[in-house]
């Protein structure tokens, strides 16, 4: 914005305080032009925007065209025009009434563990299990009650809660999940350069995606929403709604909203940001309504990374990745402890092998168990890979207690194995006699060899239990079929980062959630070469004389001169009482012949509307734009 024309930036700052980010009917532009710019200019200074990045037209699929600055830009070009400056609340105790829950990144990472170890089976339909549904919404601290007023309200018929629904709509729209056939599962390579991030880069990436997937229809909300994470707002500090309210009416942020409404949509804004984690919703003793940042505060960017106007995968600043790996901690009695400087692609073969328990207080917990290795096992890391790797990342090792159970269960996992159609194979003849001489199992198993017992039909999860309680557990996925269909291949990462390429937000064309889509429009390009329809049609056929000397003119050559700078909406240079002053005519009358307009004496910068007649002015010449004074016919 450094190298914007004056008139650039006035008319992007209305641009910015009538519409926010929200695209608006191209024809609706006139109405935004100040007073001293003619038409011409003002469609110059939005073809300079649209080639700074900074505004872009867009285009349905019916021709209907649209303004809109980028969702990308809009902080920084609020933050140019609107430096919202408050005081904190102090010497007065505010009591939090919505207390901040888990990290919405932390929360993603939950949800795509509950789909990379259980799956998201699909019906018929192609919706999800409401038993799957349910067990996932148990496990996230978000709350419907956090959503509503923010998302759109499901059907009264429709089984799925609203935060399963929302993480799985933010999980797609990240490209981190996709809908197969029969279930939702991980896209592991994009997973993988998504846990490369640090938190503090996800949830800017996060709150980037709400604000534009997301987005209020209100341009005063929107203006809310980007206002928030400006730097004028400390984490830890408390502030009152009504001070930002306030700002936002004296700066005209709030101009044709009702007072009340926009309270409403601004609290129903922070309680969602408090079941993300991001924020806190409390009053004080006096009142008033006050919300603080936690220390997950979101950073939106200043600048962007590429040129905008690309159909291809949005690309945010991020803060600089600060994750360094880090180790987590081990105690005696198998619980693991994973402290904020641990990476996410540590945690997330943490959760490969471990289970996953809290998620709060930026602590998280995990318990080591037989079953997780046996899980661990199923998805194709053997116990022993899995201990050494435990050993690897633990601060201070691995305690005497756990690693003796470590070893004690690996003896158990792997003895048997489930072979093609439903074949029971023994590690060795030893424990081929146990399952032979097992007194529960004798209908169920028929011996066909040293080693080999064929299932009878129906009854392979009753063996399993009866081995698993025996010591000699099988996996649960029978030949590549049954409960383990959601597993998938797992690894476990070292402290590195990935070598895979960076994380890169998909295309908001190839996103499809659950909470519908927005219709993405086709960018029209800013021709760079000022190809396309002229600013001047038929510029060659007018009399030269008319743009280069100063001069005056027969009454009816003067009203041809005047109606020539209203065709092409530009401005006329004229000497009226001998005060030089420059017009912009806007409205032509007839009966006698008049033109209405705006005049501004030179000099003065000032617009004040009047109405001429030929006989009022005397010397004349049109003014063409800045931009265009210099082209091969001036």
């Amino acid at each position: 914005m450094m190298t914007l024309s004056p008139s650039a930036m006035e008319v992007l700052s209305r641009i910015c305080t009538a519409y926010a980010d929200r695209p608006f009917a191209a024809e609706k532009a006139e109405r935004l032009r100040p007073e001293t710019l003619c038409r011409a200019e003002q469609q110059l200074a939005l073809l300079e925007l649209r080639r700074a990045g900074l505004v872009e037209l867009r285009q349905k699929v019916w021709g209907e065209q649209l303004f809109q600055i980028p969702p990308r830009q809009l902080a920084a070009v609020q933050q140019e025009y609107y430096a919202c400056k408050l005081e904190p609340v102090t010497g007065e105790h505010v009591a939090a009434q919505w207390p901040a829950e888990a990290g919405l990144a932390a929360q993603l990472f939950r949800t795509l563990v509950f789909i990379g170890r259980e799956g998201l089976p699909l019906t018929a339909k192609g919706s999800i299990h409401k038993k799957h549904s349910g067990r996932l919404a148990a496990l996230l601290p978000v709350q419907d009650r956090h959503l509503h007023g923010v998302f759109p309200e499901s059907p009264a018929n429709e089984p799925m809660p609203l935060s399963v629904k929302v993480l799985l709509d933010l999980a797609l729209t990240l490209g981190l999940v996709m809908a197969g056939d029969k279930a939702y599962q991980l896209e592991q390579d994009v997973l993988q350069s998504w846990l490369d991030l640090d938190e503090s880069q996800m949830t800017s990436l996060l709150y980037s995606v709400i604000l534009e997937r997301y987005a209020a229809d209100e341009p005063a909300l929107q203006h809310f929403r980007y206002l928030l994470p400006s730097p004028a707002f400390v984490p830890g500090s408390w502030y009152t709604l009504g001070g930002i309210l306030d700002f936002m009416h004296h700066s005209g942020l709030a101009a044709g909203k009702e007072a009340g409404i926009l309270q409403q949509g601004c609290l129903s804004w922070l309680q969602c940001l408090a079941g993300f984690g991001w924020c806190e919703l409390g009053m004080t003793g006096s009142g008033e309504t006050c919300f603080r940042w936690t220390g997950y505060k979101p950073v939106l960017p200043a600048v962007k990374l590429q040129a905008s106007g690309a159909d291809s995968g949005s690309a945010y600043p991020l803060p600089d990745n600060e994750s360094a790996g880090g180790s987590f901690i081990i105690q005696p009695d198998f619980e693991v402890l994973v402290l904020p400087d641990v990476s996410y692609r540590l945690r997330w073969g943490l959760a490969g092998c471990a289970e996953l328990l809290n998620i709060d207080d930026g602590i998280w917990s995990f318990r080591l168990s037989r079953e997780g290795l046996e899980e661990a096992a199923e998805r194709g890391l053997p116990p022993e890979e899995v201990a050494s790797w435990l050993a690897a990342h633990a601060r201070s090792g691995l305690p005497e207690q756990v690693r003796q159970s470590l070893v004690q269960w690996s003896r158990s996992i792997g003895r048997t194995a489930w072979s093609q159609v439903i074949l029971l194979a023994c590690r060795d003849e030893v424990d081929a006699a146990d399952v032979a001489a097992h007194p529960r199992l004798g209908d169920s198993l028929t011996r066909i060899g040293p080693l080999h017992f064929i299932v009878q039909q129906g009854r392979a999860e009753q063996v399993r239990k009866e081995l698993a309680a025996a010591g000699l557990a099988p996996p649960r996925q029978i030949g590549g079929t049954g409960e383990g269909d959601a597993a998938q291949p797992l690894c476990l990462p070292d402290a590195a980062a990935w070598a895979g390429p960076a994380y890169v937000l998909p295309s908001p064309e190839g996103a499809s959630g659950l909470l519908g889509s927005r219709a993405v429009l086709r960018t029209v390009p800013a021709a760079s070469d000022g190809a396309g329809e002229p600013l001047l049609p038929g510029e060659d056929s007018i009399p030269q004389i008319w743009v280069r000397e100063w001069r005056e003119y027969h009454t009816t050559t003067a009203k041809k001169v005047m109606e020539q700078a209203f065709r092409w909406g530009i401005k006329v240079r004229l000497s009226i009482d001998g005060e030089i002053c420059d017009f912009i005519p806007e409205q032509l009358r007839g009966h006698p012949w008049r033109v209405a307009g705006g005049l501004m004496p030179a000099g003065t910068g000032q617009c004040e509307e009047a109405e001429l007649a030929p006989g009022d002015w005397k010397e004349m010449k049109l003014l063409l734009p800045q931009e265009l004074r210099n082209s091969s016919s001036a």
